[in-house]
């Protein structure tokens, strides 16, 4: 039986994209296991759904802020004195516990671990999955949702640390998969060595049927998730454009719905959201994976409004846009690099806006809301397209196709 090790800094709940994975494999008859830690508090409750699915595959570390204190808080400081030290020297692991809070906890259940390839999700995890190998003789893949040095100012500390983490470990991975043809394009670029291999960030197929037949209605509800509510995600523009919709009453009899899916901290950003009092917004809380997509599917519209506020966020391509069209929801999405390229290979999904910029936004939901007919085919199309091509049924071959090619390889 081969045997799959996941490594990853986040939770089971806050990385689908790895789950999906996991799920994969076992189906398949592999031997998994998953490294895990603490990192969002609401993703917990859901974990539970998750991990109790799969007795044994699932191995916590590091401690959480509210059961195991001690464990959490230990590592947390070693990760500060880390990022500090990063600044004079990179001797001693500085430079991996800096990038991840439990790089030493993991590392130490991963080298237990009997296994053929460790697969590191998130650039944190990376270090750790090469450094177990080399003691078990094992193989590495490498998962890049995000472009880490990517993220943020160049110049930063955060950036510093992840290219040089970047540099150090990519060489020693046996297989490299990127959510967007972007982030394989400019990483491809920046490492000519690798040979990266587009996943897409799809779900499985939606087992609910598409029912909407009303072309008529009087509210269009829009819909956004992510699992933060907050700045740099684009819901300034759409807040902005309904206010432009509202006062210059282009909508004529039409009523915009605003529904936000996720955490919406403490903070200004809440208090903005608030004051919007003119504006029908209404918050929902985290819902699992399972649900996701049934939840999705009672809205008309699904907003993907990245602002490409640094190079990550301009070339990622984010799960949400593949849970609308799966769930058959029309979309408005920004121009950002990776989103203006996948429209471009499918054009009739949605209308593109140029990022940031209100009226552009309310004129993509004028289109819509002036022509009901044009709103239900491209619901219709989305929910189709999701069925038959966009879905981890179709994905999940190029995984375990390279999962399985190097494990062959000697």
């Amino acid at each position: 039986m081969k045997r799959v090790t996941f490594i990853t800094t986040g939770q089971p709940t806050t990385n689908p994209r790895l789950v999906k994975e996991v799920e994969t494999l076992i189906m398949f008859g592999y031997q998994v296991k998953v490294i895990y830690c603490f990192y969002q508090s609401w993703a917990q409750k859901f974990d539970h759904e998750i991990i109790d699915k799969n007795p044994g595959v699932y191995i916590f570390c590091g401690g959480n802020p509210v059961t195991s204190k001690l464990s959490y808080y230990k590592t947390r400081i070693r990760q500060k004195i880390s990022k500090y030290l990063s600044g004079f020297t990179k001797l001693g692991h500085v430079y991996e516990n800096a990038v991840s809070r439990t790089h030493a906890e993991a590392l130490s259940i991963a080298k237990k671990i009997q296994t053929d390839i460790y697969i590191a999700h998130n650039l944190g995890a990376l270090p750790t999955a090469v450094l177990a190998s080399k003691h078990s003789n094992a193989k590495v893949g490498y998962d890049a949702e995000d472009m880490h040095s990517g993220f943020g100012d160049p110049e930063s500390t955060d950036s510093r640390l992840n290219k040089y983490i970047e540099e150090k470990y990519f060489a020693h991975t046996d297989y490299f998969t990127a959510a967007s043809p972007s982030i394989a394009q400019q990483y491809k670029q920046l490492y000519p060595y690798l040979n990266p291999v587009v996943i897409n960030n799809v779900f499985v197929k939606n087992t609910i049927p598409f029912t909407s037949t009303l072309l008529h209605k009087s509210v269009i509800k829009l819909f956004w998730l992510s699992q933060t509510i907050g700045i740099n995600r684009g819901i300034e523009d759409v807040v902005n454009a309904m206010h432009l919709l509202n006062n210059s009453k282009l909508l004529n009899n039409n009523t915009l719905e605003l529904h936000l899916l996720g955490n919406l901290p403490d903070g200004d950003f809440k208090v903005f959201i608030e004051n919007q009092a003119p504006l029908k917004i209404h918050i929902h809380p985290p819902v699992s994976t399972v649900e996701i997509e049934g939840f999705a599917s009672q809205f008309d519209i699904g907003l993907a409004m990245e602002t490409a506020y640094c190079l990550n966020n301009d070339i990622a391509l984010s799960n949400k846009i593949f849970t609308y069209i799966q769930s058959g929801l029309a979309i408005i999405a920004s121009d950002t690099k990776a989103q203006s390229m996948f429209l471009e290979q499918y054009p009739g999904v949605a209308k593109l806006y140029k990022k940031n910029d209100a009226i552009s936004m309310a004129n993509c939901l004028k289109k819509y809301a002036e022509n009901p007919q044009l709103l239900y085919e491209t619901r219709r199309h989305n929910y189709m397209l999701g069925q038959n091509e966009l879905n981890w049924e179709t994905e999940r071959e190029k995984f375990i196709a390279i999962v399985d090619k190097t494990l062959q390889e000697n």
